[in-house]
């Protein structure tokens, strides 16, 4: 599909903290234009060409709009002060990380990317955990945790740093740590979600992205604990979490009471960690397990950019099923996403800022922002990565 704007209207970015003085377009067009490559700044370029400079367009408008350069950490929203928490600034290490994997040119962002892991010592808490906020006095919630962790992990890939993968080993001791061990609850199992007082749900995310970490350690370490606890994990997903309907439910009480909700990055989580499983140690169940929470999801979820499901949310979902394409070489995945992808881009795009609004009638997001970037890296990025 060819881009609807013409080059002298494809980008105009915001530097400003108020979001209103724009970039000379012809300057920045020139410059992303060198930076991707010629090709990718014509009239027709091909699909990897296409994301790689849609990605590099949204990357500087999250980085130049929701980054307070000089304390170092990005804000929620646009317009506004506050410093982001621990699940939004872990989305843009997300998609900084996504950009060094953009063929030719992600190298130019390992030293963003390195400022961002630099970064996250600020969510740090004495006891090695990361807080739900900035100040390290927070209360934990184990998926902040395990989304940091697979960012580390990316690191560690990316520049053998031995701290990143002793720190992502650190954390899913605490995951585990968080496992529930009381046989007399309903379900007993299962991660729980967080240390927040009165909450003491186990939840698929927590669960799920548990499992999927697990592999993600024991395929660089070899150590069978971790293979054996993500095989525990997911079990009590298929057991607990699984609704008739073929997806996942969101969480479970200690009384049994289930919140009944399909969430697109709860079955991405869970598609992702059987991928690897299979990879891992060539169950075929596994990969049959995938292959079906991928039918189901695709059958239900609303693709629709600025519908019910959340950017941020779709963005996990979609990665975790090119996951999976890498393994059955189904089309639909990709399809998908490029719609998706697409869609977003035409309806839903700020020309002047190049930041997505989801909803007009409040300001731009950095979750939602983080979430396309991921995306158009994600299908710039060779197939298989």
């Amino acid at each position: 599909m060819r881009d609807r704007l013409g080059r002298s209207r494809l980008l105009q970015l915001v530097v400003s903290r108020s979001a209103s003085t724009v970039l000379n377009y012809h300057r920045i067009t020139l410059g992303l234009c060198t930076l991707l490559g010629a090709f990718a700044c014509s009239a027709n370029p091909a699909d990897a060409d296409r994301n790689a400079y849609r990605a590099a367009v949204s990357y500087w408008a999250m980085k130049h709009t929701f980054l307070d350069r000089a304390q170092g950490v990005y804000r929620e929203e646009s317009g506004r002060g506050g410093t982001a928490r621990a699940w939004p600034y872990s989305q843009a290490l997300a998609a900084t990380l996504a950009m060094t994997r953009v063929p030719v040119r992600g190298r130019l962002y390992v030293p963003d990317a390195a400022r961002r892991v630099s970064g996250l010592g600020g969510y740090l808490r004495k006891d090695g955990a990361f807080a739900a906020v900035t100040g390290a006095k927070g209360d934990v919630y184990y998926d902040d945790n395990e989304w940091i962790a697979l960012e580390l992990l990316r690191w560690y890939d990316l520049r053998s740093t031995p701290q990143a993968l002793a720190r992502a080993k650190r954390l899913f001791k605490l995951i585990v740590s968080a496992w529930d061990t009381d046989a007399t609850h309903a379900c007993p199992g299962g991660v729980f979600w967080t240390t927040a007082p009165g909450n003491r749900d186990r939840n698929t995310v927590t669960t799920a992205t548990g499992a999927l970490l697990g592999l993600e350690l024991y395929s660089r370490t070899h150590d069978p604990t971790q293979l054996a606890w993500a095989q525990r994990m997911l079990g009590w997903v298929r057991a607990c979490m699984l609704a008739p309907d073929g997806l996942l439910w969101d969480h479970v009480g200690l009384d049994g009471t289930r919140d009944d909700t399909h969430w697109s990055y709860n079955q991405g989580t869970a598609i992702g960690a059987n991928v690897l499983l299979y990879r891992l140690t060539g169950d075929q169940g596994a990969l049959e397990r995938a292959e079906a929470l991928a039918d189901s999801s695709l059958a239900y979820f609303d693709r629709t950019p600025g519908g019910r499901e959340p950017a941020f949310f779709l963005a996990i979902w979609f990665r975790n099923l090119l996951a999976l394409e890498s393994v059955d070489g189904d089309a639909r995945y990709r399809q998908a996403l490029q719609e998706y992808a697409d869609a977003a881009w035409d309806r839903l795009r700020d020309q002047s800022t190049g930041l997505f609004h989801f909803d007009r009638s409040r300001s731009a997001k950095l979750l939602e922002q983080a979430a396309m970037v991921q995306i158009y890296a994600a299908l710039a990025a060779p197939k298989g990565r």
